[in-house]
């Protein structure tokens, strides 16, 4: 309850000092070249990543989306809570109608919570064609900072405030040469889920890489090698299509399969990232987005240490660490000590993807050097971590995601009204997925994107299955079980990182083995160890096991249903999500919102 009781809190105090904000974007679909290759892709207002939205803690924000494009589509603002606005979600389907070519729509939201989010598309996989774009919120004056658990120092804590009051908002995303519909396309014709890309790219610039086959399959790791089973890895450091230890027992068409997705590398020369800094700021605050469509990439800064002192947005107690690992929609602020004297004009800062998938990494520069004064760069024998994401020394330090305490302490409640346990997995071809109540494995079906909004009707036929949707009460605790679970379709599966929209919950609980309990009190009388309801994570993004032949994997989340309206939990993962993995959850269906007219299908539909 007294997460609840804080949420609330933190509304009341913000709303004395509200400002609206408005906020206007124009999507185009035009010709781009982020990593020297030029294909066409989604603009907003010409740029992508787009323009930041950078607001205080309490405003009231009106962004209006002009559709431009060629296809439907639709804005999420991820990370959002959406208190008392569920119309504004932005996912078609669920909470509106998709956006159709040539019109408008205005999303209007207050930024109940403080921290960085960012929006991005939410039809299908339009994400991986460039549309995202950050958002910070910087906190209320009110709000608790924990900069002195980093240093006890009056000037080191304000120069924190200051770095973390104007951060460098860092958005890492991946690149595909063709774009989301040719890749859906070719999943389906040659039943395969595509897991390689053939850029990284930082803000928005990037460049492909090709290694020698030979310096791939040295930095390759001994379970990749093993998974090979005497294969090379590919020219683009991808583990090969239709490898059925990695894809499932399906039957695969390689053929259909375009070679730009797996086998050819064309290097580009294109110029990175820059981040510039002043020493005399002492401290800067680099705030991390992961809108990577696949990647899962290990960041660091040669020669500086990370205190990552934000989760998805929250507090946390700060952890010193020299790498981080993100998943797909994850955010992570970390405050960085600048050197009084630095050695060098700048350095290099390192994303390497980590998995079996691709070794695929991105550079860019952390420069104290005036713009366009660069001379000397840190060498990389300064590299605390290699092309695949691996330390390069035993003494390296990365993040533990299980480990981040929310600042100030906050707990869940220790017991729930109500247990839902879903099932993640292959369901009938290697490249559609599932989240489902049912052993069998049901895909939601993405044609529900163009369907009449659950929001809308909570008594639809769509909205009563239980099989993939979550009907909860307002007010109470619920628990949701996530299974993953090997077997001929799901020999082995990645990390699964997943979103839910709406509030955020807590990670209470994870373990490897069959999960054979109906609730999560049952598992704590057999398994205490595997739990935490104390100080557990806060987040709105969690991470699902590696699943491995004969070892299934599961984890808890718990939340307080506390803003009415039709949400989704999905797999981030833009593949899988367009493969069908994901769920609804309509939340307080005894308190259902009414919706204002400008978003009923019987006034504009469009919020204006």
């Amino acid at each position: 309850m007294w997460s609840f009781l804080l949420l609330w809190s933190a509304v009341v105090v913000c709303s004395a000092v509200a400002k609206d904000v408005s906020f206007t974007i124009n999507l185009t679909w035009d010709y781009g070249a982020p990593d020297g290759f030029s294909r066409k892709m989604i603009l907003i207002n010409g740029t992508s990543p787009g323009p930041a939205l950078l607001i205080d803690q309490g405003d009231n924000v009106k962004f209006l989306v002009h559709n431009n494009l060629p296809s439907n589509t639709t804005i999420h603002f991820h990370g959002i809570t959406q208190l008392k606005t569920p119309w504004s979600d932005g996912v078609p389907g669920i909470s509106q109608n998709p956006i159709l070519p040539g019109e408008s729509f205005l999303y209007q939201w207050t930024a109940d919570d403080y921290g960085t989010y960012w929006y991005h598309g939410h039809y299908l996989s339009d994400i991986s064609d460039g549309l995202l774009g950050p958002i910070h919120v910087n906190p209320s004056p009110q709000q608790p900072l924990p900069y002195s658990l980093i240093n006890s120092s009056p000037a080191e804590v304000a120069a924190m405030a200051n770095a973390a009051t104007n951060p460098l908002l860092v958005t890492i995303s991946d690149w595909s040469h063709l774009d989301s519909a040719a890749v859906l396309q070719a999943e389906i014709d040659a039943n395969l889920d595509l897991y390689c890309t053939n850029s990284i790219l930082i803000n928005g610039r990037g460049k492909v890489s090709c290694l020698p086959i030979s310096t791939y399959m040295s930095l390759a790791t001994p379970s990749t090698l093993q998974a090979l089973n005497g294969q090379n890895i590919t020219a683009q450091g991808c583990s090969p299509p239709g490898i059925a230890e990695i894809e499932g027992n399906f039957q695969f068409n390689l053929s259909a399969l375009p070679p730009a997705l797996a086998y050819s590398c064309e290097a580009t020369n294109t110029t990175p990232s820059v981040f510039y800094v002043s020493n005399t700021d002492r401290w800067v605050s680099f705030n991390f987005i992961l809108g990577a469509s696949v990647q899962t990439p290990m960041v660091s800064i040669d020669d500086h240490d990370m205190w990552i002192y934000a989760a998805d947005g929250q507090f946390v107690q700060p952890q010193r660490v020299d790498g981080m690992l993100i998943f797909s929609a994850q955010r992570y602020s970390a405050l960085v000590r600048l050197k009084d004297k630095p050695s060098y004009d700048a350095y290099t800062m390192r994303f390497s993807n980590v998995g079996g998938n691709q070794i695929l990494f991105a550079t860019a520069l952390l420069s104290y050097a005036p713009s366009g004064k660069i001379e000397t760069i840190a060498p990389d024998s300064h590299a605390l971590f290699n092309q695949a994401g691996s330390a390069t020394n035993s003494s390296v330090v990365t993040l533990d995601m299980s480990s981040l305490e929310p600042y100030p302490a906050i707990k869940p409640a220790q017991d729930v009204d109500a247990t839902h346990i879903y099932k993640a997995g292959r369901d009938g071809a290697a490249w559609n997925w599932t989240l489902s109540a049912n052993q069998g494995n049901i895909s939601y079906p993405m044609s529900i994107t163009d369907g009449y909004p659950l929001l809308f009707d909570p008594n639809s036929t769509a909205a009563l299955n239980s099989n993939l949707t979550i009907r909860t009460l307002n007010g109470t605790w619920v628990d949701i079980i996530v299974l993953t679970d090997p077997g001929s379709q799901n020999p082995t599966q990645p990390p699964h990182s997943f979103h839910k929209h709406s509030n955020k919950f807590f990670i209470i609980g994870s373990g490897t083995g069959d999960f054979n309990y109906t609730s999560v009190k049952e598992a704590m009388q057999a398994q205490p160890e595997s739990f935490n309801l104390d100080n557990p994570p806060f987040r709105d993004s969690f991470v699902s096991s590696a699943v491995a032949p004969g070892m299934p994997t599961w984890i808890v989340i718990r939340y307080q249903s506390m803003n009415p309206g039709a949400f989704i939990l999905h797999c981030h993962i833009q593949p899988h999500f367009a493969g069908g993995m994901a769920m609804a959850m309509l939340d307080g269906v005894d308190k259902w919102p009414t919706i204002p007219a400008a978003y009923r299908p019987d006034g504009s539909g469009t919020g204006m």
